[in-house]
């Protein structure tokens, strides 16, 4: 069900007009594909309209709140990675012939749900999630122009492509990718926190790396251990993790930085 009239009609339209310019001008056989929202268990995403999916499921993840920025009874396509992989590779190894849509253009379509039918299936898996409604000029405004859903016809026809996973297997499969992050963020947390405090000082971190240099020395990792690097290793570990310069390193801001570092990376 696509609107020829609305934003993402004419996105498909301009595609369209460009990829038969270049077939035209270089000849071959030029393909593109329309995509909806991408849902993934990774720890760190962007921050477009249908991202409020993703983090509802970290928050959820988290036992936080969630305070929605769009309609929660608007419907927006979304398509979990794996399938987004399986349509793109069917498009691309699809015999030419088969493919009968213009300028061989196809929308990937995967799985269709408003926020309060995710936020209804969360609950399934984390009873006591929570959410409020503050939305978003703009990214309400996109949600409303966005098509509920992507037609099928096509890239099942042509490609032998079909979504695999549904609301509630996507669901399931991204709160227990946060949970296990979640679990190594704590312990990672709790090994330098020697004192249980909830907090990390400059001494814990640098009573960490030093016993990091210790292993990495037992293991033959490190060609250069000058004890002195220690403190320029700890000031950096601060300057990245310490981000209000009080000297305290709080769980939040741990946790953070964690979704995309690691201090024994850092």
């Amino acid at each position: 069900a696509q609107d020829p009239g609305s934003d993402y009609g004419r996105q498909k339209r301009g595609c369209r007009e460009l990829m038969a310019e270049f077939a035209a001008s270089a000849g071959g056989d030029p393909r593109f594909a329309v995509l909806p929202g991408v849902l993934h268990s990774e720890p760190v995403w962007g921050n477009g309209t249908t991202e409020y999916a993703l983090d509802a499921l970290l928050a959820a993840s988290k036992g936080l709140p969630y305070t929605c920025p769009v309609d929660p009874a608007v419907t927006l396509p979304m398509i979990v990675v794996d399938d987004l992989m399986r349509g793109l590779i069917a498009l691309q190894e699809a015999e030419e012939e088969a493919l009968a849509e213009p300028q061989h253009g196809y929308c990937i379509p995967g799985l269709s749900f408003s926020p309060n039918q995710l936020f209804s299936e969360i609950r399934k898996h984390r009873p006591d999630f929570e959410f409020t409604v503050d939305l978003n000029d703009n990214m309400n405004q996109f949600a409303q122009l966005w098509p509920d859903e992507l037609g099928t016809e096509e890239p099942l026809r042509d490609l032998g492509y079909a979504a695999q996973f549904g609301l509630c297997e996507m669901v399931e499969e991204v709160l227990a990718a946060h949970a296990e992050r979640n679990k190594t963020t704590a312990e990672a947390f709790a090994a330098i926190d020697t004192d249980g405090s909830g907090e990390l000082t400059r001494a814990e971190l640098e009573k960490f790396v030093r016993k990091y240099l210790v292993r990495g020395r037992e293991r033959g990792g490190y060609t250069y251990r000058r004890q002195d690097a220690i403190g320029a290793m700890v000031d950096n570990a601060m300057a990245a993790l310490d981000t209000n310069n009080d000297g305290i390193v709080s769980w939040r801001t741990f946790e953070e930085f964690s979704r995309s570092n690691s201090v024994e990376q850092l």
